[in-house]
């Protein structure tokens, strides 16, 4: 890249996340000084945005890779207070199969599913870990 080449929105983008991830692993010159200053919970919340934020796109990778999709129903919601990049991470009660199972997860802010909605859910077959894979489409 030469001195007056700019880089894309979307390198620009690429770039911030792979450094925000550094930094919630507590990797690197800004991980280490972020961890020591702010401390470990701090870095660890910060891991846990990440790791949120890639859920999503790992439930539909899983998805369209052949996981098996199951539908949930919402028993109950809470807020948690916390978002990423305005999108609210809310804690869910589901109802599948006749269990119910507790699932905290970032949601779209455009499609919040509310108590007795359809949702989707993957479950990562390599570590057992069920995903929120959004609202079930009528």
């Amino acid at each position: 890249m030469g001195l007056f080449s700019r880089k894309s929105m979307q390198e620009r983008q690429q770039d911030a996340f792979a450094q925000a991830e550094k930094i919630g692993q507590g990797k690197g010159f800004a991980g280490r000084m972020t961890k020591m200053i702010m401390g470990a919970e701090f870095t660890e919340s910060i891991n846990e945005a990440i790791n949120m934020t890639h859920s999503g796109a790992t439930a539909e990778a899983l998805a369209q890779s052949g996981a098996p999709v199951r539908t949930a129903k919402v028993v109950a919601l809470a807020d948690t207070g916390q978002s990423v990049n305005d999108h609210p991470v809310v804690q869910m009660v589901l109802e599948v199969e006749g269990e119910q199972l507790q699932l905290r997860t970032l949601v779209s802010r455009l499609e919040i599913p509310r108590r007795g909605d359809s949702v989707r859910i993957v479950t990562n077959p390599e570590t057992g870990e069920v995903l929120y894979g959004g609202l079930e489409l009528p």
